[in-house]
């Protein structure tokens, strides 16, 4: 299989003072790497939620996710975690609800507010289409040579690093 650019190591590249070069006299372009990772990174995750096959919209899949991840949550705190105004979750967990994915239940310190909690039946629905998920991508791995796949699982490792990452100080929002 041939490898990608994006998958290429330092001084696959480019020869030197080649823009993005990655030779020994260059340095590779954060700004150009960056729009390429966010491309390759971007057309993954829409190839993955095509394996789900459920028929489900990704916004409701999204928010079935988040419940099951971080779960039980009031619809403010799923609006948050989803990025989207409260109207829009309050239908996305109406939809839920009706197909017995979610559940409403009472705040235990606060009767007023109501928790979105996954059932039983949408933990289900979320393993079945992870698993659906990983192994579309595991078959794809196997496709790869010895190399590609060490190197891939080393930028798997720098990927976690920078999805961990406190956000810089200009990005970070005001107290």
């Amino acid at each position: 299989m041939s490898t990608p650019a994006a998958l290429q190591d330092a001084g696959a590249g480019a020869g030197a003072g080649d823009p993005g070069s990655t030779g020994s006299t260059g340095s590779t372009d954060t700004t150009e790497l960056a729009g390429q990772l966010r491309v390759v990174v971007a057309r993954l995750a829409r190839i993955l939620r095509q394996q789900d096959q459920s028929g489900m919209p990704p916004t409701l899949l999204a928010a079935l996710t988040t419940v099951g991840r971080a779960g039980p949550l009031t619809f403010g705190e799923l609006a948050a975690h989803e990025q989207v105004a409260a109207p829009t979750i309050t239908k996305a967990v109406q939809k839920l609800e009706a197909k017995g994915l979610v559940a409403r239940r009472p705040d235990p310190d606060d009767g007023r507010v109501c928790r979105v909690a996954i059932t039983a039946a949408g933990r289900r629905h979320l393993e079945r289409a992870r698993r659906r998920r990983t192994a579309w991508l595991a078959t794809r791995l196997s496709e790869l040579d010895e190399d590609e796949v060490r190197r891939l699982a080393d930028a798997v490792d720098v990927l976690e690093a920078l999805t961990n990452a406190e956000a810089p100080a200009s990005e970070r929002p005001a107290t």
